[in-house]
């Protein structure tokens, strides 16, 4: 944004035109639709200099809303569901295994 808002200055300069509402008009027009655009928009502003100050403000806001995410710790995740454990006893008898195979699998020798 610092460096369109400069940029645009500079050729303002060169071309040496003091038609403020072509300038604002030019420089609406050259400008990516966001926030800033929207705001230049709802304002509009008369001169380039009023769109000077609004610039200003909207890279000061950014420029904090940027601070303030990066000193924002993340999100943690959360928790993944955990396999039960296997409970000690059953695991050393083998009882949940033959559990599984049926009374009359376990008889068979």
């Amino acid at each position: 944004m610092k460096e369109y808002i400069n940029r645009f200055g500079v050729q303002v300069v060169k071309v040496g035109s003091t038609e403020e509402p072509m300038i604002v008009y030019v420089f609406r027009k050259g400008i990516c639709p966001g926030p800033f655009c929207e705001s230049i928009i709802r304002n509009r502003p008369r001169t380039f200099a009023e769109i000077r100050c609004l610039a200003v403000e909207h890279i000061a806001t950014e420029g904090e809303v940027c601070k303030k995410c990066e000193s924002v710790a993340p999100a943690r995740p959360r928790a993944q569901s955990r396999a039960q454990p296997a409970r000690v006893n059953e695991v050393a008898t083998g009882r949940r295994a033959q559990e599984r195979k049926g009374p009359h699998e376990a008889r068979k020798p």
